[in-house]
């Protein structure tokens, strides 16, 4: 056994041990896996949060669209309340005609029976003047 065959006491935790080229492929590869997983983890979390946007867009045009169909049906109330109060109005003016006309009419009526018992009143006082006139005739004429 020669100087070179003798046996050299290298201690356990000897740098000179590890194979350094390997270490550096381990700790390259290492990094790899973790850059792979953490691009995993932001595409995952990338695409939560496109689908978390999509859901609140798609909640929001529904909620769109059933503001919109209340405003449409809050339009047609509004439109059938003012059809119904003109409706109304008409009514009114309607029964207000009717009771002007009646009124009228009354009036008329009246009007028509003062006037024929004013001509009777006229008719029945000539009537009486005539029956004096022919009375008082017949008292000359018989000397009475």
């Amino acid at each position: 056994m020669g100087p070179l065959s003798s046996p050299i006491k290298v201690p356990q935790r000897s740098p000179f041990l590890v194979n350094l080229v390997a270490e550096n492929e381990r700790i390259d590869e290492q990094i790899q896996v973790r850059k792979k997983l953490q691009t995993r983890k932001l595409h995952v979390l990338a695409r939560k949060r496109d689908e978390e946007k999509n859901r609140i867009i798609l909640s929001a045009l529904q909620e769109a669209n059933e503001v919109e169909a209340l405003r449409r049906e809050k339009r047609k109330i509004l439109e059938e309340e003012k059809r119904l109060k003109a409706m109304i109005e008409i009514e009114k003016l309607n029964a207000q005609r009717k009771d002007d006309r009646i009124r009228a009419e009354r009036a008329e009526r009246k009007r028509k029976r003062k006037k024929a018992t004013m001509r009777q009143t006229e008719n029945k006082i000539r009537i009486d003047e005539q029956l004096e006139i022919e009375q008082e005739i017949l008292r000359v004429k018989h000397s009475i």
